[in-house]
C-alpha cells in the first residue's frame, strides 16, 4: 500500500496492548457507528495498516517493544499511510504530549479517571478535524493540479503559436504535459491504415518500454477499448478514471500499474476535419481527469487542432506560392523566347494607353517595358503613313469587340517594322483590351517582292476567288492588254472578260481548276473595247 490517503471510511483502529482497556474503548466508541479494529502490538498494527487506512487510529503511547512515535516513524519510513491518530497514554508528561503533537497527532489523551467518559467526544472532534483536514488537503491538491493544468494549457498555446512542424509540436506538447502538467507520461500516436493501429510518434515522461508492449487498434478487435482507440474511433476525448478497476483497460492494466499510471485520457487531434494524431496523457493518481480537467483537455484539443490546421494552411499556401512562382518563371521563359508580344491596353477607344507588356518587348522593339508604358508612346511610334488608318479602325473597336490590323511601328533605333496586331475587348472590363503583336516584316517583304515580280511579268496575270469568281489582283500587263483600270478589274468577275458562249464551259471547269485544267486549251477573252 502506498502512502497516499486511501481511507477505509467507517473504520477505527485501536492499538492497545491491554485487552480490557481496548474493550472499554471500543464500547465507548460504538455510538460513532464505525467498525472497530484492534491490534495489541506494533506488528499487528503494521499488518492492518498495510491492508488499508482507517478513518481514525487510537494509539497507545507504550506498546511492547515500541513507542507510539517509533511506530509512526516506521510507518512513514516504509511508505505505509499514516491515518489521523490520537495518542493515548498513562503518562501525564508534557514533553511526551509535545512530541506526539509534533509527530502529527490530532490529540493527546491521558488515561485518568475521566478518560473513558471523554473518549467519545474526543474521537468525534478528531474525526471532524480529520474530515476538515482532508477537505482542505483535497482543495489544495485540486488548486495545485489546476494550476499545473492551466500552465500546461498556457504553454501548449505558446507552442502551438510558435512551432510550425507537426512532429516537433507534438513532441513539445508531450514534454509540456509532463514538466508543466505534472503528468506521469504523455505520448502521441498517428493512425496507420495499413496496420489498423495507432503507432507511437513521440513521448515524454516515464515510459519504461510501455509503448513497445501495447497494441492500440483503430477499430474493432480486443484491443480497441482503450481511451486511445476510443478517441481514434469516435473522434472524442476518452478517459479511464481508474486503470486498476477499469474493465476496458484489462489488456494493459499490469503494464500500466507497474509503471505508476493511475488514470489516463486520450485526445483526438484533428487537421482539416480528419484525425491526424491522438494525444495520450497518464496521471499517477486515479480520478485525475474529471470535470474541470476535461474542460482544459477540450481547450487543449481545440488549440492544437487549430495549430495543425494553421500548419496545413501554411503548407498549402507555400506550395501554391511555389507552384505560382514556377509557373511565372516558366511563363516568363516562354514569353522571353516567344516572338509574339502580349500586352494590355486601357482607356477609351482611340486613346488607349499600354498598361502592361510582356518582357520580350525589348527584344523586338528595343525599348524596355517601362518605356513602352510611357504616355504617348503607342501613338507616336506608329508609322505616319499608317497612323490615321490604324487609329480610325481602333475607334470602332468597342463596337466590333475585336480587331486585326497590319501596320508599321518604329523601333528605338529609328527603323520601322511590320506587326500583325490582334486586339480583343475584355469581356469583364470594356475599357480593357488584350492584344498581341507578331513581327511580319519578312512576310511583308516577301509580299512586296512577289508583287514586284507579279506586276513586272510581261504576260497578263491575275488572281481571282474561285468561290465568288471576283478578281483579287491583276498585273500591269493585264491592265494594258484588256484596257481596264485596276479598280475596274477588282470590281469584275472572271465571267466579265469571257464571251457568253464560253460561260457554260467555264462553269464546268471552275470546280476542278487548276488541277485538271488542260493548260493548252484555247479560250476566247473580251477586251474592254469589245
Amino acid at each position: 500500500m502506498s502512502a497516499q490517503n486511501n481511507h477505509n471510511g467507517g473504520q477505527i483502529l485501536l492499538v492497545e496492548d491491554d485487552p480490557g482497556v481496548c474493550r472499554l474503548e471500543a464500547e465507548r466508541l460504538e455510538p460513532l457507528g464505525r467498525k472497530i479494529l484492534s491490534a495489541s502490538t506494533a506488528e499487528e498494527a503494521m499488518a492492518l495498516l498495510r491492508s488499508g487506512t482507517p478513518e481514525l487510529m487510537l494509539l497507545d503511547y507504550s506498546l511492547p517493544g515500541h513507542s507510539a512515535l517509533e511506530l509512526i516513524t516506521r510507518l512513514r519510513r516504509e511508505s505505509v499511510a499514516v491515518p489521523p491518530f490520537i495518542v493515548v497514554t498513562g503518562l501525564g508528561d508534557e514533553t511526551v504530549a509535545v512530541e506526539t503533537m509534533k509527530a502529527g497527532a490530532l490529540d493527546y489523551v491521558v488515561k485518568n479517571s475521566a478518560f473513558l467518559d471523554n473518549l467519545l467526544e474526543t474521537a468525534r472532534k478528531a474525526l471532524d478535524k480529520s474530515a476538515l483536514q482532508r477537505k482542505l488537503e483535497k482543495a489544495e491538491a485540486d488548486v495545485r493540479k489546476n494550476l499545473r493544468l492551466y500552465e500546461f494549457l498556457a504553454q501548449v498555446n505558446q507552442a502551438a503559436f510558435r512551432e510550425k512542424d507537426r512532429v516537433k509540436l507534438l513532441t513539445l506538447i508531450c514534454d509540456i504535459a509532463v514538466k508543466a502538467g505534472g503528468l506521469r507520461m504523455a505520448w502521441a500516436g498517428r493512425p496507420d491504415k495499413d496496420t489498423g493501429r495507432v503507432l507511437p510518434l513521440c513521448s515524454a515522461g516515464f515510459t519504461d518500454g510501455y509503448l513497445n508492449s501495447i497494441k492500440i487498434n483503430l477499430a474493432g478487435g480486443k484491443f480497441a477499448v482503450s481511451p486511445m482507440s476510443k478517441a481514434a474511433a469516435h473522434k472524442r476525448i476518452a478517459t479511464s478514471e481508474d486503470i486498476a478497476t477499469d474493465p476496458d483497460f484489462k489488456q494493459w492494466r499490469e503494464a500500466a500499474l507497474t509503471r505508476g499510471y493511475g488514470s489516463s485520457a486520450a485526445i483526438p487531434l484533428m487537421e482539416g476535419g480528419r484525425l491526424y494524431a491522438v494525444l495520450g496523457l497518464y496521471a499517477s493518481e486515479p480520478g485525475f481527469f474529471t470535470g474541470e480537467e476535461m474542460k482544459l483537455l477540450e481547450e487543449i484539443q481545440g488549440d492544437v487542432s487549430l495549430a495543425l490546421d494553421a500548419i496545413s494552411a501554411e503548407e498549402n499556401r507555400a506550395a501554391a506560392q511555389a507552384a505560382l512562382e514556377r509557373t511565372a518563371a516558366q511563363l516568363s521563359h516562354v514569353m522571353d523566347a516567344n516572338p509574339v508580344i502580349l500586352f494590355t491596353l486601357a482607356g477609351e477607344p482611340g486613346k488607349f494607353a499600354c498598361q502592361w507588356i510582356s518582357g520580350n518587348a525589348e527584344q523586338m522593339l528595343g525599348y524596355e517595358p517601362a518605356e513602352v508604358l510611357m504616355p504617348g508612346w503607342w501613338k507616336n511610334s506608329l508609322h505616319p503613313a499608317d497612323r490615321e488608318r490604324v487609329l480610325a479602325e481602333q475607334a470602332k473597336l468597342a463596337q466590333a469587340g475585336s480587331l486585326i490590323q497590319d501596320f508599321r511601328i518604329r523601333r528605338k533605333d529609328g527603323d520601322y517594322f511590320w506587326v500583325h496586331s490582334q486586339l480583343k475587348v475584355s469581356a469583364d472590363n470594356k475599357s480593357e483590351v488584350n492584344g498581341s503583336w507578331s513581327d511580319i516584316t519578312r512576310l511583308k517583304d516577301s509580299e512586296e517582292s512577289y508583287k514586284l515580280l507579279f506586276d513586272a511579268n510581261p504576260q497578263p496575270m491575275w488572281v481571282f476567288d474561285r468561290e465568288t469568281t471576283r478578281f483579287l489582283e491583276v498585273n500591269q500587263a493585264a491592265i494594258e492588254h484588256y484596257g481596264y483600270t485596276r479598280e475596274e478589274f477588282l470590281a469584275m468577275t472572271i465571267f466579265d472578260i469571257r464571251p457568253e458562249s464560253e460561260h457554260e464551259r467555264l462553269r464546268r471547269q471552275l470546280p476542278i481548276a487548276p488541277v485538271q485544267t488542260d493548260m493548252t486549251e484555247m479560250w476566247r477573252h473580251r477586251r474592254k473595247d469589245g
